[in-house]
């Protein structure tokens, strides 16, 4: 029994002297077994674990998506939907009172509708048609006032069984390309 005794402590010695440095500060503390992993000290990475900087290789990687999923070409659900939520569009303005005339295609008119991969995100693209710039900042801030209300209505007249969130954005590039190409256009001449 004697022995027995003599070897635990030699053990216990042994492990003291094997224990890590950052475990000195809190050797004299108590602490309970279900938190002894939060003082337990981390593993340092070994010069030879870490590659050199000459001998990683970096990998080209490329999402089989499109960064802006607007871009890309619609798909034929996308199509449907998109040709399904104008035709809900022209239906609201036909029928429905709205709220202000600075919304209706007498102020503003609808040049593309375009649907997410996921068919939850819809944007419909206008333009006013004043000239204006005062105009068409009402007309701007009508549609971001009364959006909501037209969100609903759409998703109304289009009988969608999934909810869409229905944006609309001033579509700025259209009229940008289409000065370009007449641009092009005149400096080329009739060919």
């Amino acid at each position: 029994m004697f022995r027995r005794f003599t070897t635990a402590v030699n053990h216990v010695a042994h492990v003291k002297k094997a224990r890590k440095p950052q475990l000195d500060h809190v050797s004299d503390i108590m602490i309970p077994g279900q938190s002894l992993h939060y003082f337990r000290p981390h593993k340092v990475k070994t010069a030879h674990a870490i590659l050199p900087h000459e001998q990683h290789l970096e990998v080209h990687k490329e999402s089989s998506r499109p960064m802006y999923e607007y871009e890309a070409a619609p798909t034929l659900s996308q199509e449907r939907m998109a040709s399904r939520i104008h035709r809900a569009l022209s239906t609201v303005y036909a029928v429905e009172p709205l709220p202000s005339p600075l919304i209706t295609q007498a102020y503003l008119s609808l040049l593309d509708v375009k649907v997410s991969r996921n068919l939850r995100k819809c944007h419909v693209f206008y333009e006013p048609l004043s000239t204006s710039k005062a105009e068409r900042g009402h007309v701007h801030r009508a549609l971001i006032e009364h959006q909501d209300l037209l969100n609903k209505l759409i998703k109304q007249h289009a009988q969608l069984r999934k909810p869409i969130m229905v944006k609309f954005i001033s579509d700025t590039q259209t009229k940008e390309l289409k000065a370009i190409y007449d641009q092009l256009e005149k400096e080329l001449g009739p060919q």
